[in-house]
Formats: C-alpha cells, structure tokens, sequence
C-alpha cells in the first residue's frame, strides 16, 4: 500500500508541474521585456536580419513603405 500512496503522490506532483507549465504561470521563465523600450529586431548575426549592404528588392520596398509609411 505504501507504493502505490508514494507512486499516486508522484503522479500528482507531475500532473500539478504540468498544469502550471501550461497555464503559462511558471515562475521560472525569463522575465518580460521592459514595457517603455521597442523591439530591436534580431539579434546580430541572426539570418533575418537585413543586411545594410545589400539593397531592398522592389517588392521588399512596397512592403517596407505600406508598414511604415517611408522610402529606405
């Protein structure tokens, strides 16, 4: 009887861990981006990146001015 009181605690400590987790109310996870700084975009080096060298194509262009509202 003691194993399976020890294995039902277990199973239960497992599926409360997994609960959380998907609840998204993990303590554990970094900490949220501070709220008065605006995204960066990739880091450096990350393959969607632009490259500063290289020109936008022009349909790259039309969706850059449609999303911001300014020629490169």
């Amino acid at each position: 009887m003691r194993h399976v009181a020890r294995a039902l605690h277990e199973i239960r400590v497992s599926l409360t861990a997994a609960g959380w987790i998907w609840l998204g109310l993990s303590v554990t996870g970094p900490p949220p981006p501070p709220a008065d700084q605006p995204p960066t975009g990739p880091p450096e080096g990350h393959p969607e990146r632009l490259r500063p060298d290289v020109p936008l194509t022009p349909g790259e262009a039309a969706l850059q001015r449609q999303l911001t509202g300014r020629w490169p």
